[in-house]
């Protein structure tokens, strides 16, 4: 989480997290190649986002996956919420509503991953599946991707993500209006609660900054 603009509403804000966080995610996910995800350790919150946008994902066994934006931060997930998308909708409720971490063999259970591999043979399994599929026609890959997005488009994930990010800027102005940042601050673990008061207290010209790494909603 950025500086939050006070100077004209929201407006910089929204057109800040729109830009950054959702319409550069979906151009990423619309690349015309192939794009392979090789995932370790763990992977939270906007993470998901770099991860999902990805066309197949292949995780080492100690992979792990939280979005901890509803049980820590008071918004309703991240602005690219492809949740119901990549786990189904009963485990994208459960998963937010908790804010447990999903395990990479959960997420491969749930379709969210491809495939599951020993950390030590992640890079050469990703990199062999990734040359094999460099032998194909690279305008069959292109349309080949382009069909099957297009499917899932057509199955309401745009308009569904578009209506989330809505849901996810109402939970930030929620948030200013009860604690002056656009999280609640009060849910976060008591060393970053601390970090986030003392950069609010040093803000300058109507800007709130939150230290790096402090949040990735």
């Amino acid at each position: 989480m950025g500086p939050v603009r006070t100077d004209r509403g929201w407006e910089g804000q929204y057109s800040r997290e729109k830009e950054i966080y959702f319409e550069i995610t979906e151009r990423w996910r619309n690349a015309p190649k192939p794009i392979i995800a090789e995932v370790q350790g763990s992977v939270i919150a906007g993470g998901n986002m770099l991860v999902w946008m990805c066309d197949i994902i292949v995780c080492a066994d100690d992979a792990r996956f939280r979005d901890n934006a509803v049980g820590e931060m008071g918004v309703p997930g991240v602005e690219y919420l492809a949740h119901p998308f990549e786990l189904g909708v009963r485990k994208a409720k459960e998963w937010l509503f908790t804010a447990d971490w999903l395990s990479a063999r959960d997420a491969e259970r749930c379709g969210m991953v491809n495939h599951v591999v020993p950390r030590a043979d992640l890079s050469a399994f990703t990199l062999e599946l990734a040359t094999r599929i460099a032998k194909s026609d690279r305008f069959a890959l292109k349309l080949a991707k382009e069909t099957i997005n297009n499917a899932e488009d057509a199955m309401g994930r745009r308009q569904a993500m578009r209506h989330s990010f809505a849901m996810h800027q109402i939970g930030h102005l929620q948030n200013m209006l009860l604690h002056g940042f656009p999280i609640d601050i009060e849910r976060l673990p008591p060393s970053l609660r601390e970090r986030l008061m003392a950069a609010q207290r040093s803000g300058k010209g109507g800007e709130r900054e939150a230290p790096s790494g402090a949040a990735t909603a």
